[in-house]
């Protein structure tokens, strides 16, 4: 998740909206910064007001509808209208099929290879433990760093897993060392973000909440305003939770005692094998069925993936959708056809397809 938004970020949004009531011509790519924007700072009723109204013109170029679509996908589910949501992101799919092919390379992400985040990870983590909240590292933070020693250097963010009671006192401890809450775009009542006051970083707390079975412990996300329990994102771990405290460089912390177990539930049983496109928020193991939410994240990230022109990325997420839920999905076959397609016609593009 994004740290809160800029007063640069505030100040263009205002630009890019009076131009919009003045009426008259705008380009393409000034409304796009301004969807985007507007997501950003919380007008999604606003996002949604002039999407539609795109939408709703005699002609619409093929180029440009798969954007106004996938922006009023969003300005939904910030609207907490989980269903329409998805119906717009898949529209948005939909119409990138026929939209005009651009190909852009995915660039390499090494956000989290300075070595400096994983100290302030291990601080954090110590910070916690010396407070009397026993977090622990979860998610890609505990993959990297059980499989291979060290954080995945293309992960966007750290993970840290705690019981969800746990998070009120977490706040206040990393808070007051410093770390800045992040403003979430959308409300989700087990996660909260922040942001290193001088490392650009983002910590995710992610809360857990033991089922009624008291042999498992559910996770993913929920999200407030009145959305159903069935349509949430619901994630299930073995239980009960069971930590270990270990030594760490910055004194002592606390650890899954069986992290592997956690990983398999997570990940698979293949989740030593590396797969720089496994999308863990819609192909985690742990899922419980493919609810309205799950859908939204899942035609949400293809799209985006699409419309950035990373073919491969959302050609694999396509992939993951359709061997982990719905095998007989006729859109999403036909999404990875056209994606098939335009990776064998790139120069040398038929190894990569």
């Amino acid at each position: 998740m994004p740290p809160s938004p800029s007063q640069p970020a505030q100040a263009q949004f205002a630009a890019l909206s009076a131009r919009l009531q003045q009426g008259g011509p705008m380009p393409p790519d000034d409304i796009r910064n301004w969807c985007h924007l507007g997501l950003e700072l919380g007008h999604a009723q606003a996002v949604r007001q002039v999407c539609e109204s795109l939408l709703a013109a005699p002609q619409v170029h093929p180029a440009l509808r798969p954007y106004w679509l996938f922006f009023l996908g969003t300005a939904l589910l910030h609207q907490h209208q989980v269903e329409a949501g998805v119906q717009a992101e898949r529209q948005a799919l939909a119409a990138l099929c026929d939209a005009p092919q651009v190909y852009n390379p995915q660039p390499v992400m090494r956000h989290l290879a300075d070595p400096r985040v994983e100290v302030v990870l291990w601080q954090a983590l110590a910070r916690l433990a010396a407070g009397g909240v026993q977090a622990f590292a979860h998610a890609g933070t505990l993959l990297g760093l059980v499989r291979d020693g060290r954080l995945l250097p293309f992960d966007k963010d750290m993970d840290l897993g705690l019981m969800l009671h746990e998070l009120p006192a977490a706040h206040a401890l990393l808070t007051g060392d410093g770390w800045r809450p992040v403003q979430p775009q959308f409300r989700i009542d087990n996660l909260a973000s922040y942001v290193h006051p001088r490392l650009d970083v983002v910590l995710d707390l992610c809360g857990l909440l033991a089922d009624r079975d008291g042999a498992s412990l559910l996770g993913g996300f929920w999200t407030g305003g009145g959305v159903p329990a069935a349509h949430q994102r619901v994630t299930r771990f073995p239980g009960p939770l069971k930590l270990v405290s270990q030594a760490s460089p910055a004194g002592a912390v606390w650890a899954l005692e069986d992290p592997h177990s956690w990983l398999e539930a997570f990940y698979g049983k293949t989740w030593r094998t590396p797969d720089p496109f496994f999308d863990t928020i819609i192909g985690a193991h742990n899922l419980a069925g493919f609810s309205a939410l799950t859908q939204w994240y899942a035609c949400s990230r293809i799209a985006n993936a699409w419309l950035n022109g990373y073919w491969e990325k959302a050609l694999r997420l396509t992939q993951l959708v359709l061997d982990r839920h719905t095998p007989d999905d006729a859109l999403l076959r036909r999404v990875e056809e056209v994606l098939q397609a335009g990776l064998a016609a790139l120069p040398g593009g038929a190894a990569s397809a």
